[in-house]
């Protein structure tokens, strides 16, 4: 099985495989160890690391994270399977290298145009509301999937737009 941990902050590439006699192969960011490990206990393991007994207690923390206290020592550690990482990488590039050209905003679902908050030449930041459309009795902001200009204001204040009706247009 290979992933993705961050200690302590530090991301590392791990692989752990099955080995004979209840052994484990681990390799950490390229570095190979033979590993016996054996439950004590809820959350608690007896690891033998090159010869040397190593006793480690596994908590939940926050947010997903474990808590490994080892010899008085606590690391915190987060996993990251190889899937999920590839996926974070993939939409921090989209967010990075994002839609070049004209990107409409359009309105989530049918509703009412409330506020238009900007007008054609205005810079706008990832994030910054664009437009108010009331649905359903509720408020909601409409807001620039990407920084850029924007281009054309396709509404006005008071116009009833259906789902996915452009609003706004960024360049």
């Amino acid at each position: 099985m290979k992933f993705s941990a961050q200690l302590a902050g530090e991301e590392k590439e791990v692989s752990v495989e099955a080995a004979e006699g209840g052994r484990f192969v681990v390799v950490v960011d390229g570095a190979e160890r033979l590993v016996d490990a054996r439950r004590l206990g809820p959350g608690a393991w007896s690891l033998l690391l090159d010869g040397e007994v190593v006793t480690v207690d596994v908590d939940a923390g926050k947010d997903g994270e474990l808590l490994c206290d080892v010899r008085g020592t606590v690391v915190p550690v987060k996993l990251v399977d190889a899937g999920r990482r590839l996926l974070e990488k993939a939409q921090a590039d989209a967010g990075a290298h994002g839609p070049k050209g004209p990107t409409a905003i359009t309105a989530p679902m049918p509703g009412k145009v409330v506020r238009v908050l900007v007008k054609p030449g205005d810079a706008v930041a990832a994030g910054q509301p664009v437009a108010v459309v009331e649905a359903m009795k509720m408020e909601n902001e409409i807001r620039a999937p990407r920084a850029g200009t924007v281009h054309t204001v396709h509404v006005k204040e008071g116009q009833p737009v259906e789902g996915q009706e452009p609003l706004v247009t960024v360049e």
